[in-house]
């Protein structure tokens, strides 16, 4: 009588990699397909979030996978080791950010002037059906945003407003974001200067907008800063980090442009007071 053959790989262990590699797959073709192709936004996200719940199905079918192989000792190891490797690497990507998802408030829109913030005109043309409006939401997030974000305020410079528009703009060149659209103020007319900006995400590439406001006169000028997602309703604190950025880079710029004064340092300064009695001790000596 011939012994019965070596049974395979149980059902879960042949499929818990199978959907682990497919939810890889799809996410980088997301990724793909809407940084190099523009492929609509809400379709990027969705395909990811399929990838996501994908990878969490591949972690409960390794679960009742190694419960099989531990009871029957049928082969599936290796797969159902692989099939966690995987699927942990792309949970972990939303993992990641769940802190800043709970701590942060769940606002799209940061602005240095929550009463008259910047506006977006020319990039709203940019704007696909579905997007996030190009309206400011109004109190309720201004409310969030003041309580989590009290730093985010408009910065005034003692420079002509053309000049700081200037600045504002190769700012935004250091910073390599895409200029959409720009107007320099005219200080007589009583008119402010407007940069529009279109930034990326780094992974997704997700298209997020930013307005920079620049107001004054011929000696001094105010800078007000927008950064607004274009999709999502929780940015996990990216505007107000862009906004940030941008700030401190146009003071980077600006102080780039002052001559820098000489300033002692300690050593010169101590010497410097020790010369001076020696100086004055050997002019009396000549006197006498």
């Amino acid at each position: 009588m011939r012994p019965p053959p070596p049974l395979g790989p149980s059902f879960f262990a042949r499929w818990t990699s199978r959907v682990a590699v497919f939810s890889a797959v799809l996410l980088a073709t997301a990724i793909f397909l809407h940084r190099l192709f523009s492929l609509p936004t809400p379709i990027a996200e969705n395909l990811a979030w399929v990838a996501f719940v994908g990878a969490g199905l591949s972690l409960l079918m390794s679960a009742l996978a190694t419960i099989g192989i531990w009871r029957t000792g049928r082969p599936g190891t290796a797969r159902v080791v692989f099939a966690i490797i995987v699927s942990l690497g792309l949970m972990l990507w939303p993992i990641i950010f769940l802190p800043k998802y709970e701590s942060l408030p769940s606002i799209n829109d940061v602005t240095t002037d929550v009463t008259s913030p910047p506006p977006f005109v020319e990039i709203a043309k940019l704007r696909a059906p579905g997007s996030n409006p190009v309206e400011y939401p109004g109190p309720s997030f201004a409310r969030k945003q003041l309580a989590a974000y009290p730093d985010i305020k408009p910065i005034e410079i003692d420079r002509p407003a053309e000049e700081v528009f200037g600045l504002a703009a190769e700012a935004i060149k250091r910073l390599k974001m895409e200029i959409v659209h720009q107007e320099a103020p005219d200080v007589g007319a009583g008119r402010a200067g407007l940069i529009e900006v279109a930034d990326r995400t780094l992974i997704l590439g997700l298209y997020e907008d930013v307005a920079i406001r620049v107001t004054g006169s011929d000696q001094s000028a105010r800078v007000d800063v927008r950064s607004a997602s274009r999709y999502g309703s929780h940015d996990l604190g990216r505007n107000a980090d862009r906004v940030r950025q941008i700030l401190k880079e146009i003071v980077t710029v600006m102080e780039s442009t002052v001559p820098a004064a000489r300033v002692e340092q300690p050593d010169e300064a101590k010497a410097a007071k020790e010369e001076r009695p020696r100086n004055r001790r050997s002019k009396n000596r000549r006197r006498r």
